[in-house]
Order: C-alpha cells, then sequence, then structure tokens
C-alpha cells in the first residue's frame, strides 16, 4: 500500500512523526515551565527574603523540607543554588553548590529546546531524541543520587550528620519525647 501526500511521515519502524494535538499541548507546557525555571534562575530566587519569615530566603536558608525537618541534604541540595549562580554566570559558585548543577541545567536546556520545537513543528523533530533523553534524564537521576549517598556518607564520617540531626527539628523533637 502506497502512502499518499497527506498521510503523516512514518519512522522506519512504523512510529509517525506526526504528534498529537494533546502531545503538542503536553510539549508546550513542559518548555513554558523549564522556561520558567530558567527565568528564575536570571532573577535570582536563591537570593529573594520573605518579611516576617527569618528561614525562607536570603543567604544561608534552605527551602529544602528534609533539611529542615532532619538537618541532612536531599539528593538535589543546592540545586537551586547552582541554577541562579549559573543565570549569574558564576560557574565555579554553581558546581560548588551542587556538583551536577550545570549538567542538570544543560539537559534541561535541551529538553526545553526539543520541546518547543515539537510543540511548534507538530512533529516529532529529531526521531531518535526521545529516548536518548530519557536515557539522559535515567543516567542523570542516577548520577543525583550517587552524588548524595556520597555527601551523606561524607557527613556520618565527619561527624555532621549527628549534629544536623540533634539541631533539626525532628531530632529536637524525639530528644524531647524521650
Amino acid at each position: 500500500m502506497a502512502e499518499s501526500e497527506n498521510s503523516p511521515p512514518v519512522i522506519p519502524g512504523g512510529l509517525s512523526t506526526e504528534v498529537s494535538c494533546s502531545g503538542r499541548i503536553g510539549h508546550a507546557l513542559a518548555a513554558c515551565l523549564l522556561l520558567a525555571v530558567f527565568v528564575a534562575s536570571f532573577l535570582g530566587v536563591d537570593r529573594w527574603t520573605f518579611p516576617g519569615i527569618p528561614s525562607a530566603g536570603g543567604e544561608g536558608s534552605t527551602t529544602c523540607l528534609l533539611r529542615h525537618a532532619t538537618g541532612l541534604p536531599c539528593a538535589t541540595c543546592g540545586m537551586t543554588r547552582s541554577f541562579c549562580a549559573i543565570g549569574r554566570g558564576e560557574f565555579g559558585a554553581a558546581f560548588a553548590y551542587h556538583p551536577l548543577g550545570p549538567v542538570l541545567y544543560a539537559f534541561f536546556v535541551l529538553v526545553m529546546l526539543r520541546s518547543a520545537a515539537v510543540a511548534l513543528a507538530g512533529r516529532r523533530v529529531v526521531r531518535w531524541s526521545g529516548r536518548a533523553f530519557l536515557w539522559m534524564g535515567a543516567v542523570l537521576a542516577a548520577a543525583i543520587v550517587v552524588v548524595w549517598v556520597v555527601h551523606l556518607c561524607q557527613m556520618i564520617a565527619g561527624g555532621e550528620a549527628a549534629e544536623a540531626w540533634r539541631e533539626s527539628a525532628l531530632g529536637q523533637l524525639i530528644e524531647h519525647l524521650k
């Protein structure tokens, strides 16, 4: 059966390059959300302060709920500051806040560009990019977990973890309940 001029292009293996209307909306939404992340990083949200809330915003504060509760960092602790450092052009500081921050930032830029292209074109722009981005995302997520575990091990070995736990809200609550 021959393809007509009106039928969507087909990728070898039977996949169509056309993206549905809901798929285009999803890609447009993803591109807009990532654009919002980049705009926030350029606006320096890590340095914003909020009147009446001393622990939110500004130097030395954190928005990490796990760190507030336990004193221990989560896997992405430092990522907001890393992204904002990139927005200010401070790449050394970006790596210092989180060693994979600049890598994740670059990955997000690629995902945003691909999603915007798919949303605008209405078709897959590069046929292998979907799988490649899934694999890159999975590898990056695994690397973030490895960096986190190494950081926690360093905190435990240096005694920082025990001190952070004792000073945390949850640690103090449990100590009070004893």
